[in-house]
């Protein structure tokens, strides 16, 4: 018997869900700050994030991050790239050694005149660098809609995986200095760039719809009606016995 389902869960809200199941995911720019004992770093990348959680398990996750959701197989997840975080304890040396390894490539890259020489490291740069868009402390600061809601809160109960698009995708910064996203305009033009990259999903991929309370049951199924061509009448009909509430997820399981 594995300690993980067999289900990836987004939470998110009402208009974002519906949406999702129009035209599938959406790429876009995250906040991360990784902290280490005496260095930090904080920047955004491009991504879809999904917790590796059971229904009974779901209660505080839901709280915090919306209380409409899809749960799609991991056979569509292993399909599609996604891969688990690393969780990194903020006062091991591990965090300091890599941002302090980085910082100084990155400084020896900025002194290269030679094209070809400059080309080669810095596509090593950057496959090294890649290895930040899958890290996260294991306990921090958890912000959400930019207000502090827990000082410690522990991010590795949430069990996260996430999609990031490839490296390969020309004309897609696969990381941005939080400097340049530090304002709401900022992040809604560098979403632009990416909103034409999606993480695609069939219909036989979910397992479970999630909503707030029963009153929104009816509204996700005729939702669905509206989406005929995703959702033909059999798949809607399976669908609907796979509704659950966020009620009935905190009071029942």
């Amino acid at each position: 018997m594995s300690l993980y389902p067999d289900i990836l869960f987004h939470f998110t809200d009402k208009e974002s869900l519906y949406q999702i199941l129009e035209s599938t995911f959406k790429v876009s720019y995250a906040r991360e700050k990784i902290i280490g004992p005496s260095n930090n770093r904080e920047f955004a990348v491009p991504m879809v994030s999904f917790c590796d959680l059971k229904l009974s398990e779901l209660k505080i996750f839901i709280q915090n991050y919306g209380t409409f959701g899809i749960g799609l197989t991991k056979e569509w997840a292993n399909r599609n790239g996604l891969s688990p975080v690393m969780y990194i304890n903020r006062h091991c040396d591990l965090m300091d050694n890599l941002i302090t390894g980085l910082n100084g490539v990155y400084s020896h890259l900025n002194k290269i005149n030679d094209l070809d020489q400059f080309n080669k490291l810095n596509k090593s740069y950057l496959n090294i660098m890649n290895t930040y868009r899958y890290i996260k402390n294991y306990e921090g600061e958890l912000i959400r809609k930019g207000s502090l809601v827990n000082e410690n809160y522990r991010f590795a109960d949430e069990r996260e995986w996430r999609y990031v698009p490839s490296l390969q995708n020309e004309g897609i910064l696969p990381f941005v200095s939080i400097s340049k996203i530090s304002t709401a305009e900022q992040k809604r033009e560098f979403n632009r760039k990416v909103a034409h990259l999606r993480l695609q999903f069939q219909p036989d991929d979910i397992k479970y719809l999630i909503v707030e309370r029963d009153s929104d049951i009816t509204n996700l199924i005729h939702h669905l009606e509206s989406v005929k061509e995703r959702f033909d009448r059999d798949t809607r009909s399976r669908l609907a016995s796979r509704i659950l509430t966020a009620e009935q997820i905190n009071r029942d399981i």
